[in-house]
């Protein structure tokens, strides 16, 4: 199954917080033969009466053959405290570095994919949390579709996705399959807006 892939080779979006922007998330897909390269870089502050209270960049770099997930390498800077997660394929799974988990090998089904929300895909496997190297699955049902307002002052048809039990989280995909959008709280709550200009 071809992965959905952009055509512009780019997903953008706004975040939100409570209504109010504090920052981006940007993705770069990266094609040579059967070889997919994700760059995926995220970046807000939350400011309270204009001081900023809370700071959070992450930098991660997916790697894809054949259409199969082959390695993640992630770096998060999380108010201060710095994380990093490593995936490499082993033979069955793959080997976990993580700051906050440790080192470990998972080999069980389903798969592992990351938790970076591109790929819907990502819904049906054991999903690694890039941030903390944690890994599980997720519990999800669809309310069904609605639209969404855009970054460009739009909306966007796509599908409701509600994950539960260790994330809590809403995803939307349109009809070609692309990340359309995302909520959850921390801090608030956080909504994505997708550029579509």
């Amino acid at each position: 199954m071809a992965l959905p892939v952009p055509p512009t080779g780019a997903l953008g979006f706004r975040i939100l917080r409570n209504g109010v922007p504090v920052g981006e998330q940007h993705l770069t897909f990266s094609q040579s033969g059967d070889q997919l390269r994700v760059d995926n870089h995220a970046e807000l502050v939350v400011r309270e009466l204009g001081i900023p209270v809370f700071h959070y960049a992450a930098m991660a770099t997916e790697q894809w053959a054949g259409g199969v997930f082959r390695g993640v390498d992630s770096q998060v800077d999380h108010n201060g405290t710095q994380l990093r997660v490593h995936a490499a394929p082993i033979a069955g799974g793959f080997a976990i570095e993580s700051t906050k988990t440790g080192n470990y090998d998972y080999t069980g089904q389903p798969g592992l994919m990351p938790l970076t929300y591109w790929n819907k895909a990502m819904l049906d496997a054991m999903i690694l949390n890039v941030e903390t190297g944690r890994h599980y699955p997720a519990i999800v049902s669809s309310p069904g579709w609605n639209y969404l307002p855009t970054a460009d002052g739009g909306r966007l048809l796509a599908q409701r996705f509600d994950v539960s039990g260790k994330l809590h989280l809403s995803l939307w995909y349109d009809q070609n399959e692309q990340w359309a959008g995302l909520a959850f709280n921390i801090l608030g709550q956080i909504t994505y807006q997708k550029f579509t200009a």
